[in-house]
Parts: C-alpha cells; structure tokens; sequence
C-alpha cells in the first residue's frame, strides 16, 4: 500500500494541477488558493496498470522446450525462406528490365541506327595539331566501315547499344548515367559538322571540342551531363545534312536522323539554362534554338532563345570591353561569336513569330563580325576558289534588318506613325535590303548557287536567301488583308485562310498592300528563289525552315498568273508553281500544324482559278488570231494591228490590279523622279548615317 500511495501522490493540488502553475503544498492551504479564495483539495490518482504481457507460444514455448539444435534449425528455415523471396523478387526485376533493354535494342537496330560511311581508316579530325595525338588510341578503329553492332572496345564506354534514340525506358537510363555511342562510330559524324557546318555558324571551337571529346573517353571519371548534351548536339547538326542528296525524300526520316539526339540534350535542359562555368550551356541552347528552325514546329526554338539571350547577358558576352579584360584573345573571339550567333536567331525569331526581340542594339557594344577573317570561319567559296563571301557576316547583317522591320513595322509603337511616315520606314527599310543583296556576289545569288557552290555552302545560301524573301514580302505587306489577291479567291479560302494566320501572316493583316513597283520587285525575287529551290534535290531544301517565303513565293506567283496570264514568265511560273504544291502537299502528311493545311485548301483555289484565266486568255488570243487572219486576207491587216495590240493587253483584269490607298506622289513615285543618287541622298538625309548599329551594318 505504501508503494501505491507514493505512486499516487502528486506534487501539486487541484487548482494548481488545472492551472499548471507551481504549488508550494503548504498546509492546510496552498498560497495559490488562497489568492483564488478555493478549497486546497489533493485528489488521489492511480497510474493506470498496463497489460500483462502475453509471452509468444512459439517463441517462449520453444524457448523452454526446444533443445538449442531445433531453434537453429528454426531460424535457418526462415532466413532460407526470405532469401527465396528476395530472389525471386529479383528475378522479376531482371524480367522486366531485360524486357525493356530488348525494346531499346529492337528499336535501336530497325530505325535509329547510326550508319558509318564506309571506307579507310584515314579520319581526320580537321586541323593539323590533332594528327599526331593519340586520341585514335583511345578506342581501336578498324580498317573498314561500318561497325557491326555487336562491336564492343574497352576504353569506348558504353556499348554501341547506348546511343541516342528516344525512348522512354531509354531516358530513364541515360538520366542516371549518360552515355555516347563508340568513338568510331560518331567522329564521321563530328567531322562532317565541323568541316562543312560549323565553318559557316563557328558554335564551338574545334580543337576545345576534339579535347573535351578525348577526356570524354579517355577518363570516364571526368564525365559531365554538359558535355554528354553537347556532344549530342553537334551529332545532330552533323545528321541534319543527309550524306547523299535523294531526289524524292521523305521529310519525316530526314527529322527522324537528328530528333534523338535533340531529345537526349533537352533532358539536361534545366541544368544547361543556368550553366555559367563556361560555354556548354550557351554552346547547346543556341544548338537547340538552330535545330528547331529546321522542325515543323519551331515555336519551342522562339522560347529558348530567350533563355539562351538571357544566358548572354549573364556571361556579360554583349561588351567587348568586359570580354578583352577577362579572357585570351582566342576565348574572347569565341564569345564574340556565340553573341552574334544568339542575336541573330533572337532577330530572326522575332520576325518570324511576331514578338518583341530580346537584345535591344543600343545595348551592344561589340564589332561586327570580320569580312575577312584571320581563320576563315564563316568562308564561303565557289567551287573554282575564285570568289568568296563571309556567309557568317552576310546573316548577322541580314538579322539586324529583320529586327529593324519589325521595330519600324511590327511593333506596338509603330502603330502610332501615320501612313506616310509608314511608307517612308517601307522606302528604307526596302534600301537596307536592296543594299544587302547587292553585297553578295553575283556567283552566289539565286540563279548561279547550283552551279557555282558546293553542296552544303548552296543549302546555307539558299536558306539565307529565303529569309531575305520572307522578310521583304513582310515589309511590303503582301499577306495584307487589303492586297489584291484576298479579292480573287472564294469565300471558302477566306475562312481557311483566316484559320490558318501563323504569327507572321497575322502581323501582316494591317499592312498597307505593295505598291505596282514593289509588287514587281516581290515577283521577280520569288521566282529566283523558287527557281533554285527546284532545281535542288528534296532532301536539300530544308522545306521547314524555307516554309515561309515558300508560300509566300507561291501566292506571289499565282497571282501574278491571274492577273497576267500572258507575260513572258507564264510557263516557267506554271512549272515551278506546280511542283511547290506538290512539295506543300507532301509536307502536309507529315505536319502536325493545322495552318499548313488551310493553306493549302487557299493556294489551291487560287491555282484553279490562275490555270482558268490562262485557259480564258489563250481562248481570246487564238480567237483573235484567227479574226487578224481573215483581215489580213481582205487587205486590213496595217489598219488593224495596232488594235491587235491593244486588244492583247485588254486580256489584264484591270479591276484586280493591286489597289494604291491616297499616298503622297513624292513618296509613291521618288525613285522615278530622282536619280538612284539622288535617292540614296535623300534617304540618307532622312536617316544620318551613324546613328545606331543598323547604319553601321548598312
């Protein structure tokens, strides 16, 4: 009983225990309840008793019972027991793994195999100071190409069944341990982006790749996500040119050879954004934003630019006095590069898409890229060696005029000018393009390309001449909701057409239509470009990047045929009209933008109705031959042909000629006035040279 009283006393009272306040336990009453004027009661508690504890019948039964013989005999049936659970817990998981390695393995061999071209050992890594390392000892390469896929070495790393195909089971493998392809099997590849695509667009330097590439293999310690990523995106450049032209290619193979290698750089995305150690980060955005130009879908390129500027900024890339202060002239030149590579995709981006460009010219302060380079980056050569041109140059400058239309036209605050001061911003906006071109030489414009350049150089020239046609039928406002040619055709291609506003169609429905002389001039660029995309193989017109001034090009034309059925072009016009809708067609099945095959249903019916004024035209001119033939018999022949004449050029619809909206007649016609000279006089007056950064370009 004392154990329990002793148990069941408290040290506080009633009041106190309530109130959780300190009790002195005086007696007969405590100081706290006698400022509470309260009883001093102690009530009695008992601890709660807890349950005996019932003993185990199989434990300490056997325990008491067993004899030491038995209870290890007992306990090696159960670790026995779980360890047959554990294995076949395991076995499971190697089923259902081999099952995934077998649908990677599967796929890896029917489509997304890497053929390596065959030939003699002679790879060559592109530049002298790499001809006597050892970096082809890194991995043994055989006399002849290709590999068979079981081929294996012992320093190449992973298997030939680690490559960049994209599959889910496969990404969740390479996010743990990235892994590339054997050496030999890939250096074709790098090689061929380094010798013919990244002479032109210098994104990374050679010999610094060729070494990370060798430490890659070489120490497999030493391996880093950033440089997985990078690597991944210079072999999708590398397949982005196919090794042979194919007159009649299919679009979704040629997406197919590079896609997985974008997928496995897009995986590290997040740790590339906000990469400033060095330049893999920058190096593989403006990789991704370049690839994504190429894709029928390129808006997700117009989101990364941003990042990518942003990075630039960051890295403090747009002052050349921070650059020359921090870095070797080598590293500086390479950073000066990587921002021109950004600004013009940024200025692209933001024509093509209708949206504010991120990096404003008042803010840079570098030089333009060199014409004459020490180290010919950005060379382009006729196949004689006897002309040449500094393509990298030559699209530095053409970007900075698309970011000037768009500021003079497109944006927000140009909505404000007035209509004349608009036309004015559209006679120099026109000058700075004439002037571009006019820099390129004759051997290197549209109609001398397939002749006078390589293959690639002529992919590249094309390509930049299509932006060049892109941006001046955005300056003249051909997409216009006042332009003619939305008067020839049906209701029905108007609602199709209306669906089908892409960002750069859209930004055009305000503009004021071009006038006859710049329609004239938008005619005569469009079949140049149209002309040369024809006579290129399919698998070398990049349809996807060249898909604006593509259907620009072609309404241009049709219309051009609607309007005048019997101009000396006519039959030329018809061909290559025909057969850009038949690549327009083709580019359909594979597209997944609804716009693509709106306009379709738009271009067609403006086709129907280009071929029936031909038909009605030609049924005039044969009628009317046949009436001069009769009066020709009858001695009227003299007194009638001026009428003949006249009667031919009746054929014009009039009434469809492009409408004029009340301009100023200086403005309209200046250059009918004026001299060349004198024009280049005014515009110069209008505009000093030397104000900003477009006037140095210009």
């Amino acid at each position: 009983m004392e154990t329990i009283s002793q148990l069941s006393r408290r040290k506080a009272c009633d009041l106190c225990f309530v109130k959780k306040i300190k009790c002195d336990m005086m007696k007969p009453q405590c100081s706290n309840c006698k400022q509470y004027s309260t009883d001093c009661k102690t009530t009695a508690v008992r601890r709660r008793i807890g349950r005996p504890k019932i003993p185990r019948q199989d434990t300490n039964n056997s325990a008491e019972t067993d004899s030491p013989d038995e209870l290890e005999h007992a306990a090696n049936s159960q670790q026995a027991a779980k360890i047959q659970g554990l294995e076949s817990r395991l076995s499971r998981i190697e089923e259902q793994l081999q099952q995934v390695l077998s649908v990677a393995t599967a796929a890896l061999a029917s489509a997304n195999r890497i053929p390596a071209p065959s030939g003699t050992r002679a790879l060559t890594m592109g530049t002298s100071s790499w001809e006597d390392s050892d970096l082809d000892n890194c991995i043994p390469v055989r006399d002849t190409l290709p590999f068979p896929a079981s081929s294996t070495t012992d320093t190449s790393g992973p298997s030939a069944s680690s490559t960049a195909t994209s599959s889910p089971s496969e990404s969740i493998i390479r996010s743990a341990s990235p892994n590339l392809p054997p050496l030999a099997e890939i250096l074709p590849i790098i090689n061929t982006y380094f010798s013919q695509i990244n002479n032109a667009i210098p994104l990374f330097s050679q010999s610094e790749f060729m070494r990370m590439l060798h430490e890659w293999y070489t120490y497999p310690a030493r391996r880093t996500r950033a440089v997985w990523a990078a690597v991944n995106i210079v072999l999708a450049l590398g397949s982005w040119i196919p090794t042979t032209p194919i007159q009649d290619a299919n679009f979704a193979e040629a997406e197919t050879a590079f896609r997985g290698y974008m997928n496995n750089a897009q995986s590290v995305l997040v740790e590339l954004v906000t990469r400033e150690q060095d330049l893999l980060g920058l190096q593989t955005l403006l990789g991704l934003v370049i690839l994504y130009q190429t894709l029928a879908n390129s808006k997700q390129g117009a989101v990364l630019i941003g990042a990518a500027v942003r990075l630039v900024h960051r890295l403090q890339m747009q002052s050349k006095n921070n650059i020359e202060v921090m870095y070797p002239a080598e590293q500086g030149l390479q950073r000066c590069r990587l921002f021109w590579i950004a600004y013009m995709l940024d200025k692209e981006i933001s024509l093509k898409h209708h949206t504010p460009s991120i990096q404003h010219d008042a803010d840079i302060d570098q030089d333009l890229p060199s014409s004459n380079p020490t180290d010919g980056v950005g060379d382009i050569y006729t196949t004689d060696g006897l002309v040449r041109v500094n393509y990298f140059r030559l699209r530095v400058r053409l970007a900075h005029i698309q970011g000037r239309a768009y500021d003079m036209l497109y944006s927000t605050r140009s909505t404000k000018i007035s209509m004349a001061e608009r036309q004015m911003r559209v006679i120099r906006l026109t000058y700075l393009l004439e002037n571009w071109r006019s820099s390129i030489p004759p051997q290197m414009l549209p109609d001398a390309v397939t002749s006078q350049l390589g293959r690639t150089d002529r992919l590249l020239m094309l390509t930049l001449y299509g932006s060049f046609v892109g941006c001046m039928v955005m300056v003249h406002g051909v997409w216009s909701q006042q332009a003619a040619w939305m008067k020839i055709v049906s209701d029905r291609s108007l609602m199709a057409l209306q669906d089908s506003r892409t960002d750069e169609r859209l930004a055009c429905i305000n503009q004021q239509p071009p006038l006859p002389s710049a329609w004239k001039r938008c005619v005569q660029i469009s079949r140049e470009f149209s002309r040369s995309l024809m006579q290129q193989p399919e698998s070398d017109i990049n349809i996807w990047a060249n898909l604006a001034p593509v259907l620009s090009s072609l309404v241009i034309l049709l219309t051009n045929i609607y309007q005048s059925p019997g101009h000396g072009d006519l039959e030329e016009d018809r061909q290559i009209t025909q057969w850009l809708i038949r690549i327009l067609d083709k580019a359909k099945q594979l597209s997944v933008l609804v716009p693509l095959s709106k306009m379709l249903i738009v271009v067609t019916d403006l086709s129907q109705r280009a071929e029936a004024a031909v038909e009605k035209a030609q049924r005039k001119r044969k009628a009317l031959q046949e009436r001069l033939l009769m009066m020709s018999d009858q001695g009227f022949w003299n007194q009638e042909a001026g009428q003949a004449d006249d009667a031919v050029d009746e054929n014009v619809d009039e009434s469809l000629l492009w409408d004029t909206e009340p301009v100023d007649p200086q403005l309209a016609d200046m250059s009918h006035m004026m001299g060349s000279e004198s024009v280049v006089n005014w515009l110069d007056g209008q505009y000093p040279q030397g104000t900003d950064l477009g006037e140095a370009v210009s």
